[in-house]
């Protein structure tokens, strides 16, 4: 009897993963340039909450970016157009302000690779909207993923550092 309880109970706590019970985070846009016509962009926002310190064992975490309306940010889902950017926080008067480095991609048809998108590749697929849609996104070990809220930010604003020369 021990046995069976034993083996309910794990397979009870192998199937799911903790509630994290962190606070969903708020990111306000403020501003985004391209780094050294590298493809890279940067875009700074602030946080309520200390998003880098939401937990100490971190899987991955970063800004995930949707170009189009596909807003299943979750990471068994695979956005078809994308950003993703690993995020740093920026010393400064403000003390929840960060930077992510965001790289944008296409999935290639069927072939299992990807693209980058920048310059006239990304252009097209800006001006096509007034906003993209992005989150801060972590995976860890033993919790759920955690996500922010949607944070918007102006296809203006970032057309703006792509079409840049």
């Amino acid at each position: 009897m021990h046995k069976v309880f034993l083996f309910f109970l794990i397979m009870m706590s192998a199937s799911c993963s903790l509630n994290h019970g962190k606070p969903v985070a708020t990111l306000e846009y403020s501003s985004v340039a391209e780094l050294r016509s590298t493809g890279l962009y940067q875009v700074y926002f602030t946080s309520d909450v200390d998003v880098l310190q939401l937990f100490k064992s971190k899987i991955g975490e970063g800004l995930v970016c949707a170009l189009e309306d596909d807003l299943d940010f979750a990471e068994s889902h695979h956005i078809k157009r994308s950003g993703f950017g690993l995020v740093e926080s920026v010393p400064g008067e403000l003390s929840l302000r960060y930077r992510a480095n965001v790289i944008f991609s296409e999935s290639a048809n069927g072939k299992g690779g990807e693209n980058y998108l920048e310059g006239e590749t990304l252009a097209p697929l800006l001006r096509k909207r007034d906003f993209i849609s992005c989150v801060f996104r972590v995976h860890t070990t033993t919790y759920k993923t955690y996500f922010s809220k949607v944070m918007r930010i102006p296809t203006k604003e970032l057309l703006k550092a792509v079409v840049k020369q």
